[in-house]
């Protein structure tokens, strides 16, 4: 007596049963997938995404016979380990690494006070390169999700942002504390995360490819083309093409 188990893995029913139903569990997956791949191949990702061509970052430069009284910072905080210029609000700023702080002051250590709304106004339009006008400059507690699960400064929080009216909606993001700039984002960087989240099917901070819900996918992706390339081969063999 056959096995009515084993007979059934024998019927190209049995198999286009399987084939189908895994398209419906991972069938919307897999043109996330496609649409994704596509949006990161066409994409200009430096000049639409990051927005290189909206903002020139200044050239920092130290003055001449410029000096700073380190004794000073090392009797007040403990040992320097690492000195940065940055660019902010205030003008020249330097970043100062102590072992358990970080400090932003001018050139000569004295800490930075916290910028005006005229100050990032000025620095914002300083380094705007696009074609459009500066819309507004608000102080911001934190910045809304977009498309509700893009998040376009991370977790930080007290922040300027300066808004241009362009083709971009470029959106330009300055430390609230210290002036200095963070970021540019635009439309096009929010639609890019909005699908990278999708692609590796991490909805909260679109850096873990390598979860759970990716896994389980990539599985059920592969046997529905496993399916497919059986029934596809069988048809080959019964010459039904």
């Amino acid at each position: 007596m056959k096995n009515p188990l084993k007979a059934s893995w024998k019927r190209p029913a049995t198999w286009f049963r399987w084939h189908r139903w895994l398209g419906y569990l991972i069938g919307i997956q897999l043109l996330i997938w496609i649409i994704g791949g596509l949006i990161f191949a066409i994409v200009p990702f430096q000049t639409m995404v990051k927005g290189k061509d909206l903002v020139s970052k200044p050239s920092l430069q130290l003055p001449e016979q410029w000096q700073l009284n380190f004794s000073k910072l090392t009797t007040e905080h403990g040992a320097l380990q690492g000195l940065q210029s940055i660019a902010s609000a205030h003008g020249f700023a330097l970043r100062l690494q102590f072992k358990d702080k970080n400090l932003i002051t001018d050139l000569h250590g004295t800490p930075l006070p916290k910028p005006s709304q005229d100050q990032i106004q000025t620095f914002a339009q300083q380094l705007y390169r696009g074609h459009g006008n500066l819309e507004a400059v608000r102080l911001l507690s934190a910045v809304p999700r977009q498309l509700a699960i893009v998040k376009e400064l991370g977790t930080r929080t007290n922040i300027w942002l300066a808004q241009f009216k362009d083709s971009q909606n470029t959106r330009l993001y300055f430390d609230a504390n210290t002036g200095e700039y963070i970021t540019v984002r635009t439309d096009a960087w929010v639609w890019y995360d909005f699908f990278w989240r999708l692609h590796v099917m991490d909805y909260s901070e679109g850096e873990d490819f390598n979860n759970t819900l990716l896994r389980i996918a990539s599985m059920l992706a592969l046997l529905m083309m496993l399916t497919g390339v059986v029934l596809s081969v069988r048809n080959l063999l019964r010459k039904r093409f």
